[in-house]
């Protein structure tokens, strides 16, 4: 009987033993699978954490990245981030504010979401995309990589306006309270813009040209010595910087301006020869073929013309043989007692021919109107004594 009580105890030790042994075994498979199944969440977490990383990163340095950053900056009103890389990585030559103002123009209250981007061109430097809310074009964005940079920088172009501005002996100039520098993109030793083409380049001194572009508005320009004088040229988006003239030579060219609009204006009312005028003019240009051409009986008969409110206005040499200037007046037209008053703002462009004579080789009508909205100031340096100036009559400017 003690015999069976000792196998039975034996055997059920040995059960017990065995039956540890499977819950250890079980333990141990279970806590090897927990921990291969936390290694999987782990290397796969960090697998997507990476690939989040990635794409973002990849999305950071490509160029739909940038310009989508871009028009997210602009909308959330990020003004002075945006014009500080306008500054850094662009030509930006417009103040904040005129930038800012144009910017919430374009884009006012439009959401970034709703914005897409169509490849339009690019130069040597740049491209340029479209940019579409709700497939309704809105603007052109300019994108450059600069070097040693992995991200992309872009703004948006302003417009279509480029101007150029010729400035003599050098001289130094700001552009809305910007200093330009001999790094902008500019042609030196060239004939000043308004008389190309006239094979007078022997005459004139050469000038540097500047390339300017992508201005809000009409360009604030200021030279930097108060001896010279800005000119804005009205046949191209030209400006000019030189000496002001002296009080002698203001005299003379304002009595060459004189004489020559009032010939001009006489010949245009019948009031004058097209001998009288052709005195003041350089053959062989394309105004004094125009000119010579010119049928003038359409103005109407009147009894008498008068010129009010004469002045000259923005005078500057180009060196010993050529100068430019403008006048603006009223010219009043009197027929059978009805009185007709017609405004008129001339500039003109002079040179001297063989004889030493000054001759004028092109007068442009100037249109006052949203493009131009004021008279440029009068730059006489002391008071001159006016001499009575006519002006013209209701000329369409299709000869200047």
């Amino acid at each position: 009987m003690g015999r069976q009580i000792e196998g039975k105890n034996k055997v059920e030790v040995r059960n017990k033993k065995a039956y540890s042994e499977q819950l250890r075994s079980g333990a141990r498979f279970y806590s090897n699978l927990l921990r291969v199944f936390i290694s999987l969440i782990v290397v796969c977490t960090i697998a997507v954490v990476y690939l989040y990383f990635w794409l973002y990163n990849y999305e950071k340095h490509s160029i739909n990245g940038a310009l989508t950053q871009y028009v997210k900056d602009v909308t959330d009103r990020k003004w002075d981030k945006v014009y500080r890389d306008d500054q850094r990585y662009f030509t930006e030559l417009n103040t904040k504010e005129a930038v800012t103002d144009f910017l919430f123009y374009v884009y006012g209250d439009k959401k970034p979401g709703g914005m897409t981007f169509s490849w339009a061109d690019e130069d040597d430097t740049y491209q340029y995309y479209d940019c579409y809310y709700r497939q309704s074009y809105i603007s052109t964005l300019q994108i450059v990589r600069p070097e040693n940079s992995r991200v992309w920088k872009v703004r948006t172009l302003i417009g279509s306006n480029n101007y150029q501005v010729e400035t003599l002996n050098n001289s130094a100039f700001r552009i809305n309270s910007i200093p330009i520098t001999p790094d902008f993109k500019h042609d030196s030793d060239v004939v000043p813009g308004p008389y190309e083409g006239y094979e007078l380049d022997e005459q004139l001194p050469k000038v540097t040209r500047y390339y300017i572009g992508n201005i809000v508005g009409v360009p604030a320009i200021e030279p930097e010595d108060s001896r010279n004088i800005v000119v804005r040229d009205y046949t191209a988006n030209r400006y000019l910087i030189g000496p002001r003239p002296d009080p002698s030579q203001y005299s003379e060219f304002a009595g060459m301006i004189n004489d020559t609009a009032m010939a001009y204006c006489q010949y245009i009312t019948e009031d004058g020869t097209l001998y009288e005028l052709k005195q003041h003019l350089l053959p062989g240009t394309v105004f004094y073929d125009a000119i010579s051409s010119f049928d003038n009986q359409w103005f109407t008969t009147h009894e008498s013309i008068d010129y009010q409110n004469m002045q000259i206005h923005d005078v500057m040499a180009l060196g010993d043989d050529a100068f430019m200037g403008s006048i603006s007046f009223d010219y009043v037209v009197t027929a059978t007692n009805v009185q007709q008053t017609y405004s008129n703002f001339y500039q003109m462009f002079f040179i001297k021919d063989r004889n030493g004579d000054w001759k004028c080789i092109n007068i442009y009508t100037v249109s006052l109107d949203e493009n131009n909205p004021s008279l440029p100031n009068v730059n006489v340096e002391t008071e001159t004594e006016e001499e009575e100036a006519p002006s013209e009559a209701n000329e369409d400017g299709t000869l200047g």
